[in-house]
């Protein structure tokens, strides 16, 4: 039997609000045991996985959760235009892999479940 695959996409700005620091904390929730998770980040979102993340709402706890992802493995879908625009790349926390609209339309639509935080 295949893992259940749940789908988190975030696209709240790191700057501005806690939320995506909170969205990271339920989603590390969420992955634990058989399911798949796979995190998508939108626009500013993007900005967690750069290196000014100390400099983000909640910037410590960012990088409390990302190591705890990057532990398990876990593939961080990337808005590609959020990509360029914050410098994101190799040097990356997680991994991560460019995402296009229709990629995050794909993996929701495959999603057993699917949590949005704007």
């Amino acid at each position: 039997m295949a893992a259940e695959s749940i789908t988190l996409v975030i696209y709240s700005d790191p700057a501005k609000s806690g939320a995506t620091a909170e969205a990271l904390r339920m989603g590390m929730g969420l992955g634990v045991g058989e399911r798949t998770l796979n995190v998508v980040l939108m626009g500013p979102a993007a900005q967690v996985l750069t290196d000014e993340v100390d400099d983000l709402v909640d910037g410590e706890m960012i990088e409390n959760h990302l190591d705890v992802y990057a532990d398990w493995g876990a593939t961080f879908h990337v808005d590609p235009a959020a990509m360029d625009e914050y410098g994101i790349g190799d040097d990356s926390p997680v991994d991560v892999v460019p995402a296009t609209a229709a990629d995050v339309a794909r993996l929701m639509a495959g999603a057993a479940q699917v949590m949005v935080f704007p």
